[in-house]
């Protein structure tokens, strides 16, 4: 479980130093397993801007770009991106920097005969995504008089690795360690915010989960966007998900798993244009397949829970979603899925095809039962701050009801000595 004390601080009032809260995290039992400085080197990578292109002498599809990096000597830089323009802003490093991606440390190098001096670099390389086709382009309103400045924010907190054993499943999300910390002493956990969905409008694709043997999904929580405009995640978004190590994808789905990491409830975002009229929520058939958002296919056994529609596998619950249901940029439609899964079947699931997500490693652990509304809330209500749309009711199927347990309990009998 990966944090930093900057997330922590969402949900936690304090004014320790970062070097006590590990000290804390110890002796509650959330081993620090390392620690790593995000800023390093960072700061080296700075916005640019090409002030000339020119067809590379010995290669067709290189270019010699004239670099505006705000210094006083302007920067020659051998590029092979098809965007590679004048007037582009974008994103430089110089000699010395080391590319997040592949960790190749930078050096003045001859390309066909033409010196470079760094790089120009696309979001890819920067792990900013997964986009790599062409340089990394920004926008001249918000980065016009940056020019010469460093691209990324610098982080004020280390990343902090946990070992959570299997039974912290709370620990999961970052607001879990805040009120475990607050329990022992260390800071006042900040009470929840988190507005409720306010809508008349139903929830219209059916959801159906099948009562036979051993059905693992004990409820499908979900909640339907509709007219929404997938786009770019905020820099707020990004910075959370870039400072643990995460790659932003497109607004969606990264609020989905900003929000898994943030209380620990994971969701699932389907494109609900590509539901064929409903969805079943069932055990598979031997020798089912479907193809994953890994772009890996598997071939499913009897009894392993499937969300589905008419069409066939969309996803396996609980653990991975399908590619023919999967958002996209141009998604305009979104159903939000929030449900509680059996851990003994998905871990056995997960086992058997090899899969790991972030996802599984939840709820084979054992996510609240009771997180399912406000996930739906929180994601949903971000989607429609930042992607715009319309939010239908909460729907929520189940097969088994779970009540909230109340233990009552005296503290002024922890002084008393039957205790042991």
């Amino acid at each position: 479980m990966k944090i930093t004390y900057d997330w922590l601080k969402d949900h936690l009032k304090i004014s320790a130093k970062e070097d006590k809260l590990l000290e804390k995290l110890t002796d509650i039992g959330l081993e620090v397993e390392s620690i790593e400085n995000l800023s390093e080197g960072l700061d080296l990578f700075k916005v640019a801007k090409i002030l000339k292109t020119e067809k590379h002498p010995n290669a067709d599809r290189l270019k010699v770009c004239d670099v505006d990096v705000g210094d006083k000597e302007i920067k020659k830089v051998v590029c092979g991106a098809e965007n590679a323009r004048e007037g582009l802003l974008t994103v430089y490093a110089p000699p010395g920097a080391i590319i997040p991606k592949n960790k190749t440390k930078l050096v003045v190098a001859k390309i066909r005969d033409v010196t470079s001096y760094g790089m120009l670099c696309s979001e890819s390389e920067l792990n900013l995504s997964d986009e790599s086709d062409g340089i990394t382009e920004l926008s001249l309103s918000k980065y016009g008089k940056n020019i010469g400045k460093s691209y990324f924010s610098k982080p004020s907190s280390n990343l902090i690795d946990l070992s959570i054993t299997p039974n912290r499943s709370d620990c999961l999300g970052v607001r879990g360690i805040a009120r475990d910390l607050s329990a022992a002493g260390f800071g006042n956990l900040k009470p929840e915010k988190d507005k409720k969905i306010k809508s008349n409008k139903k929830q219209t694709l059916k959801v159906k989960i099948t009562k036979e043997k051993n059905q693992c999904c004990l409820s499908f929580g979900s909640c339907l966007i509709t007219n929404v405009k997938n786009t770019e995640s905020p820099q707020w978004l990004k910075d959370k998900l870039i400072s643990i190590g995460q790659k932003p994808i497109s607004a969606i789905v990264d609020i989905t798993n900003y929000v898994m990491i943030d209380i620990n409830r994971p969701l699932h975002a389907y494109d609900a244009d590509k539901i064929d009229k409903g969805i079943i929520v069932r055990n598979s058939k031997s020798g089912e397949e479907f193809t994953a958002l890994d772009n890996k296919n598997y071939k499913l056994d009897d009894g392993m829970c499937v969300i589905s529609d008419n069409k066939g596998v969309l996803g396996l619950g609980g653990i991975i979603g399908g590619v023919r249901s999967g958002t996209e940029i141009d998604t305009k439609n979104v159903l939000l899925e929030s449900a509680y899964f059996e851990p003994r079947s998905i871990r056995k699931t997960a086992k058997k095809l090899n899969i790991d997500t972030d996802a599984k490693f939840r709820f084979e652990r054992g996510i609240d039962q009771l997180s399912i509304e406000n996930g739906l809330n929180k994601a949903a209500i971000l989607i429609k701050e930042i992607c715009g749309g319309e939010i239908s009711k909460i729907d929520i199927q189940k097969i088994e009801s779970y009540k909230k347990k109340v233990i009552k309990f005296e503290p002024k009998n922890i002084s008393k000595n039957n205790w042991f």
